[in-house]
């Protein structure tokens, strides 16, 4: 029996390995209570606090993981993702939301979280497996990661661990869970006394014992977070639709160019050409049909001037954005901005 969560498009090809950035915000808040400054693991990958806390911002993966190994340095704790994983809030961590406040079994907690995980990321998909005596909880990824991603691995592996724990109480018997990660060491030497040992760098694994599902949920220990519910965004569902969102935190950036995009999306050059000839599009085109939308948003919706806009977009002059916001609309960007603006409370 297995329960799992596929992330293909409609066309049944795999996604872009996308995950939702405010994911790694647990790491980011650990940083801030040891005093350390998570705002600057941000601005390394050109994000800020607001890009990190946006519950709709969808990012590649390998972002993600360099954010999760960057604040592990800067923590100078090779531990930290163990740390994090163990310390986080089930009840305001998205994935878990659900399952810390509704699941009544263990299988049933499980089954919850993955549902949910396929609702924050296209990157990696998640199953639980059940063979006889053992169940085997997995999560996969659907491209091979630029970096080892050591910190990411650790910390799914803790809260997981965490949850089998907390279910089975007393009858937690470490000798029977297996686990494998990519990097053992980014574990405590014996930790929680379970079986670890070395995988590869497309998942984690967790084996334990199959009569461990039927165990009830304790929520006393999950008390619903104060934090409010807001209404998400899935991740997209399309090629373009996360081609785009990849691109679209990036827009500002003078070597935004297809080399940089290919590494951004895990593609090689050949199958981005390939996949955008497929959509009746180049690179250049959806560079410039988002850059045209982010104009015409912040002209119509903000205050902001012109030229700010113009150099957030890339644009090494306000001639420069000019021309090329003529080319878009017809129209100056001032000249856009009088016909088309709307009331800024």
């Amino acid at each position: 029996m297995s329960i799992d969560d596929p992330q293909h498009d409609k066309s049944g090809k795999p996604t872009l390995p996308l995950v939702r950035l405010n994911l790694a915000l647990p790491f980011i808040e650990e940083l801030d209570r040891l005093c350390l400054n998570g705002d600057v693991v941000l601005g390394k990958h050109g994000l800020t606090r607001s890009s990190v806390q946006d519950p709709n911002l969808f990012v590649s993966v390998n972002i993600v993981h360099s954010i999760l190994e960057d604040a592990a340095a800067a923590a100078n704790n090779p531990y930290f993702g163990v740390h994090v994983g163990e310390n986080l809030d089930f009840t305001a961590w998205a994935p878990l939301t659900d399952a810390a406040q509704r699941a009544a079994t263990l299988a049933d907690f499980l089954t919850r979280f993955i549902l949910a995980a396929s609702e924050e990321a296209s990157s990696a998909r998640h199953c639980l497996e059940i063979q006889g005596a053992y169940t085997f909880f997995r999560e996969r990824r659907i491209s091979k990661p630029d970096i080892t991603p050591s910190q990411n691995d650790a910390f799914t592996a803790a809260y997981v661990l965490n949850i089998l724990q907390n279910a089975v109480g007393q009858e937690w018997d470490p000798k029977e869970v297996l686990l494998l990660v990519c990097t053992p060491a980014a574990l405590p030497a014996g930790y929680r006394g379970v079986q670890v040992a070395g995988g590869d760098n497309l998942g984690m694994t967790i084996r334990f014992p199959s009569h461990w599902l039927v165990h009830t949920i304790d929520h006393s220990g999950y008390l619903p977070s104060a934090a409010g519910s807001t209404e998400k965004r899935r991740p997209p569902e399309s090629f373009l639709d996360a081609l785009r969102q990849s691109i679209a935190p990036h827009l500002g950036k003078s070597e935004l160019t297809v080399d940089f995009v290919v590494q951004l999306c895990s593609l090689s050059r050949q199958a981005l050409q390939r996949r955008l000839k497929a959509n009746g599009t180049t690179l250049s085109q959806e560079i410039s049909r988002l850059k045209k939308q982010r104009a015409i948003d912040d002209l119509t919706q903000t205050e902001k001037p012109v030229a700010d806009i113009g150099e957030a977009l890339g644009f090494n002059s306000p001639a420069s954005f000019t021309r090329a916001f003529k080319t878009w609309t017809g129209l100056s960007p001032r000249d856009y901005r009088k016909a088309n603006k709307t009331h800024v409370i």
